[in-house]
């Protein structure tokens, strides 16, 4: 049973669909609801009513593309609220302000997320300038050795995850490659026979690239610092090695350090007996430093020794820390 009996009247009596008749205001069917209905039927029905006719959707199209003509009408359609309309992004969109002031938002939104980055927490970054500051002062600007050494020579420390491996294992390979340059030791690790010398010889390569890219080491050959004539220098473990390229990167230091255990697994025995195995992982440092480490402490080596004076039997200085009695 349908309730639309009443409508239906409606929509079936009329004239015939040939040519449309005028719709009477007085009439309850018709009902301006939207902006189209008032321009489009505004002149049918009258005589010489064409030209109006064929204007009227021009100008409701025209006024609605318009969108400072949209947001008047809307203001006065909708009791002064645009704020929830859907052509509110082409009404803010319209206003010349909005156009000149984006790229500057965007600018200084750039600028605030690179300021999370580079400078995380401005307000520690001041307090630590200013205490340098005062310790500058007060130094009247001499500078320590440490801080001159760390200002002219660079170093890059990388450490690895934890591996699935022992510290006894691993300790081998670490032992290995220290002291030897970068290219030597990645050569090192790829003729290796240790299961975990590929994970090794990964991180060698990744610390390698981090000191090139971060800290530009090992670009002496670029830069044009290579020196005329090789140098021999002695190391500290007593081998004699030559130096060309004082930029050369070499491991100062390998170690490794113990992990979390990776889990349990039961130890079966004899007679009804079991224990627990501890699954071990282990992570592997290194320290890449240039050469010109190694030729500035072989030259403090020969300065101290060269500074020292020949050996005295029975030196002329006062005996202290000499017992009063025997000590078997």
């Amino acid at each position: 049973m349908s309730l639309r009996l009443a409508s239906r009247r409606l929509a079936l009596s009329g004239p015939s669909p040939v040519r449309p008749s005028p719709i009477p205001k007085s009439s309850s069917t018709a009902q301006i609801r939207t902006k189209w209905s008032v321009n489009i039927f505004k002149g049918w029905g009258k005589s010489g009513s064409k030209d109006s006719s064929a204007k009227a959707p021009t100008d409701a199209t025209s006024e609605l593309d318009d969108p400072k003509k949209r947001a008047a009408f809307l203001e006065r359609n909708m009791h002064g609220s645009v704020s929830d309309n859907i052509f509110q992004d082409e009404i803010d969109a319209a206003k010349p302000s909005a156009e000149s002031e984006a790229p500057q938002q965007q600018e200084q939104k750039t600028r605030e997320n690179m300021a999370m980055v580079t400078d995380p927490d401005p307000r520690s970054r001041i307090r630590w300038q200013r205490r340098k500051v005062i310790q500058m002062v007060r130094s009247n600007g001499a500078i320590s050795k440490e801080e001159r050494i760390k200002a002219s020579e660079r170093q890059l420390l990388h450490r690895s995850h934890f591996m699935p491996t022992s510290v006894k294992k691993l300790v081998m390979l670490s032992r290995q490659i220290a002291g030897k340059p970068v290219d030597e030791a990645i050569s090192q690790m790829q003729w290796s026979k240790k299961k975990m010398a590929a994970e090794v010889k990964y991180y060698l390569e990744e610390a390698r690239d981090l000191a090139i890219a971060q800290r530009g080491m090992g670009l002496g050959k670029v830069n044009g610092e290579v020196l005329e004539k090789p140098r021999k220098i002695l190391t500290k473990d007593g081998k004699w090695i030559e130096v060309t390229d004082p930029t050369r990167m070499y491991v100062a230091q390998s170690w490794v350090g113990r992990g979390p255990w990776r889990g349990k697994e039961i130890d079966y025995k004899g007679r009804g007996r079991m224990g627990i195995i501890q699954h071990p992982s282990t992570s592997f440092t290194v320290l890449l430093k240039e050469e010109k480490t190694r030729i500035r402490e072989y030259e403090e080596r020969e300065a101290k020794k060269a500074a020292k004076g020949p050996w005295v039997h029975l030196p002329n200085r006062r005996v202290h820390g000499q017992r009063p009695y025997y000590s078997w």
